[in-house]
């Protein structure tokens, strides 16, 4: 065999020598554009990153159920500079900058001046509008540059805050900002993509050039009514200051199609700040999961009336306010009571006789109208970190489950699911599914996607739900909710004071307080859950919850008689 080593040798050195030619040429090269070069390259590589940060998506708005902005985004300068390869006066420079930044010299001339950096930020935030002066600046300057940022802005402040919500850089987020991000981002021409103009040149600026909107991202259109939830988280502060109470929520559903049109929550935060503590940004009424306490008793009474075990006439004994269930448990009611109809029960709210009722129904049947109530599952609410509540009770019922669920103790719920359930006897038996979304918009305004009211399921024979409205009618007029009266309108609801457990410790005497309704009574028309959660000042929940939702449906009705009522009156079949 013939030996080629010779050949080698040789072959490698040319390989060599051309890698490294090539080497030095991609030197050269970059040192003509970073270094040697007369600006020219440079700003048009600042030039291209302005224009690829303009070409990207800008966030789509958020708006109220009337076209009210919650959330937009706005184009902003951010300005920076090279302090090596300036070749200015530094002073000279930061006497023709201040003003145009609005910074003071002094500031800038620290910047333009530590030559131990090759990139320092000179202003930030800057208004859209001072583009042109900027860029004048940049042509001058060498050095000089800036980029185009985006900054989401709120304009309600607080408003509405845990339902829009926020998301940052790693798409991580609360509210309607996180749950339709894809949304916010999205449009027609491919999202996010460079907009060029017809012979495919440079990017077209599509804040300089005519009025386009493509670059923005799709609109999402909430339920909710500005107004409405502007009373909602007024009255709720007002309440909570009031009473000392850590915690609150109310909700107001369009009753007919189950549309939030408010949900507030206390504490609140500014949406434009972001050094909020995580416990205000909390979404109560979709996240807590609490004991319902009395407010739950509606679930057992309708089951009694729509199995015919009872009617509303039907007589249970309340053992004079003192029942004991087993060795070592004793059941009390608030004040002693003897024999009750079921009507009187839910008036008076006897935890006594509930029991009496729930032992008639029996543990299996009473768990199934538990569930079609919508408890112990989400309600699909298009909210994000929505809780599921618990029904550990209930599967593994016992003689404790027997001395708790009856009246709301032992279970937790949603504020969300309760005036859900609520609701069921207002729209004639039917379980609805909640919803705060109306329709997402692209930017020429097509609806890309609508939302519609959803039947879940018949919960109840339309007859029984118009007695169990009667009978909570009761409640507001003789009952225990009289402080819930709302002058000109029949309100059907139902008081709730839950004792709180805590681990490890039992019940500690914290309290949470609810007071739940719906009105008009024979055409309803908004139904309403109010809840402070550790009140105090006062023992029982009509005198902290009932006044607190008349205030809400007391506005509210006055609002909805100076607008279109059939708005929250549309049909399911449409």
């Amino acid at each position: 065999m013939k030996n080629n080593s010779h050949l080698s040798i040789p072959r490698l050195v040319l390989t060599l020598i051309v890698l490294q030619v090539g080497f030095l040429l991609l030197l050269g090269k970059l040192f003509n554009v970073q270094i040697a070069g007369d600006g020219t390259s440079r700003e048009s590589a600042g030039h291209m990153l302005s224009s690829n940060r303009l070409s990207k998506v800008k966030r789509g708005k958020i708006l109220d159920r009337h076209g009210a902005v919650l959330g937009l985004s706005r184009h902003r300068l951010a300005v920076y500079a090279d302090p090596k390869y300036m070749k200015a006066d530094p002073k000279a420079v930061a006497r023709k900058l201040a003003p145009v930044l609005g910074a003071s010299e002094a500031e800038l001339l620290a910047q333009l001046t530590r030559k131990s950096k090759q990139f320092v930020w000179l202003k930030k935030g800057l208004d859209y509008e001072l583009h042109d002066e900027v860029r004048t600046l940049q042509k001058d300057i060498r050095g000089l540059g800036y980029v185009v940022e985006q900054q989401r802005s709120y304009p309600k402040g607080s408003l509405a805050s845990h339902v829009i919500g926020h998301i940052n850089a790693e798409n991580k987020g609360e509210g309607i900002e996180y749950q339709y991000n894809d949304y916010l981002l999205s449009t027609q021409a491919g999202g996010g993509q460079l907009h060029t103009n017809a012979a495919g040149a440079a990017p077209i600026d599509l804040l300089k050039n005519g009025d386009s909107t493509e670059d923005y991202g799709y609109s999402v259109i909430l339920t909710l009514d500005e107004y409405i939830q502007y009373i909602a988280e007024k009255e709720l502060a007002a309440a909570c200051q009031k009473w000392q109470a850590p915690r609150g929520t109310v909700i107001v559903l369009a009753s007919q199609t189950a549309e939030i049109l408010a949900l507030a929550n206390y504490p609140s935060y500014d949406l434009n700040t972001a050094d909020s503590s995580d416990e205000a940004k909390r979404n109560l009424g979709v996240w807590l999961a609490y004991e319902p306490g009395s407010i739950f008793k509606i679930v057992a009474s309708s089951a009694a009336l729509n199995e015919g075990i009872m009617n509303s006439d039907s007589s249970v004994f309340c053992e004079n306010g003192r029942f004991r269930l087993m060795k070592g448990r004793v059941i009390r009611d608030v004040s002693p009571k003897g024999w009750l109809t079921l009507e009187e029960v839910l008036h008076k709210s006897s935890n006594i006789g509930m029991i009496k009722i729930v032992r008639q129904i029996g543990p299996q049947l009473f768990s199934d109208y538990i569930e079609k109530y919508g408890f112990g599952r989400k309600t699909g609410v298009d909210l994000p970190y929505e809780h599921s509540g618990n029904l550990y009770t209930v599967k593994h019922w016992d003689m404790n489950s027997l001395g708790a669920v009856p009246f709301g103790q032992g279970i937790l719920v949603t504020p969300l699911q309760m005036v859900n359930a609520l609701n069921v006897i207002a729209t004639g038996g039917k379980l609805l599914r909640p919803y705060i979304t109306r329709e997402i918009r692209d930017h020429s305004r097509t609806v890309i996607k609508k939302m519609y009211p959803i039947e879940v399921q018949q919960v109840l024979r339309p007859e029984i739900a118009a007695q169990m409205k009667e009978i909570l009618v009761g409640v507001v007029e003789g009952g225990s909710g009289r402080r819930a009266q709302v002058e000109g309108y029949r309100v059907a609801g139902k008081t709730g004071t839950a004792q709180k457990a805590e681990i490890g410790k039992g019940y500690t005497g914290k309290e949470t307080m609810s007071f739940m309704g719906f009105l008009p009574a024979e055409a309803p028309v908004v139904s309403i859950i109010v809840m402070l959660d550790e009140p105090k000042g006062a023992r029982f929940s009509g005198q902290i919850a009932g006044p607190l939702f008349k205030a809400v449906a007391t506005q509210t009705m006055q609002y909805l008689k100076q607008t279109e009522f059939s708005v929250f009156s549309a049909s399911l079949a449409e």
